[in-house]
């Protein structure tokens, strides 16, 4: 099992954000975000797990920290990625339940518990937030994609169409294109989401801005109030 880093609440714990991390990063790259936040919420607990090292045929097959395996970021035409590695991604899914089932039995209720992350790892937050069985508090989806999109109505939970989703993505992604950003939040709207607050910057690239964690703040503080 690859680490995971922890940033615990400064004061009593109430409450629990699991964030995951992209391709080839590891929870270290977003440690200072939770310790950048845990001062504004210090009844919010951080678990920032790290992908397990493996080949990614994206890059030319070399192994990297990665949560599933990525074939293209350019698919044909102007579609959500149709090449997707299932198995891999629902192993993953897998992994950060069973984190939501540690804290649930820790203490931690599951609508005080927020599933989200960045990029590949925003995939997986969204993934595992609409097919758990728990229903969660939220959300967190920066620079991501939803995953599935041609099955995800068949295995979303009943209470998933009700989860607050906190969306943000920069126009100037490189990497994640708007375009997948808007697709998406486009399709689940579709399927009966109305709970999506999509924030768009313009000047952001695939990272994340001032403006957006502010923003994330903002919802964090509708969404995970201190009890």
């Amino acid at each position: 099992m690859s680490k995971q880093m922890v940033v615990e609440a400064m004061g009593k714990h109430t409450a629990t954000i699991i964030f995951s991390h992209g391709l080839g990063d590891t929870a270290a790259g977003w440690a200072p975000f939770a310790e950048s936040l845990k001062r504004r919420f210090q009844h919010i607990k951080w678990i920032l797990p790290t992908a397990p090292v493996q080949p990614v045929t994206l890059n030319m097959g070399h192994s990297m920290n990665s949560w599933f395996d990525i074939t293209t970021l350019t698919p044909p035409g102007n579609g959500l990625p149709s090449q997707e590695d299932e198995a891999g991604m629902l192993k993953s899914v897998k992994r950060i339940s069973d984190l939501v089932a540690a804290e649930v039995d820790a203490g931690i209720p599951a609508d005080r518990i927020v599933v989200g992350g960045f990029s590949q790892g925003a995939v997986i937050g969204l993934l595992t937030s609409l097919t758990l069985e728990r229903k969660l508090a939220g959300t967190i989806c920066l620079s991501g994609w939803l995953a599935l999109s041609d099955k995800i109505h068949m295995m979303q939970t009943e209470h998933a169409n009700k989860l607050p989703i906190f969306w943000g993505h920069g126009k100037r992604d490189q990497v994640v294109k708007y375009t997948w950003g808007e697709m998406s939040v486009e399709k689940l709207k579709g399927m009966g989401f109305k709970n999506i607050e999509f924030n768009s910057y313009p000047q952001m690239q695939h990272s994340l801005c001032d403006e957006e964690q502010a923003d994330v703040e903002a919802w964090l503080r509708k969404t995970l109030p201190p009890l």
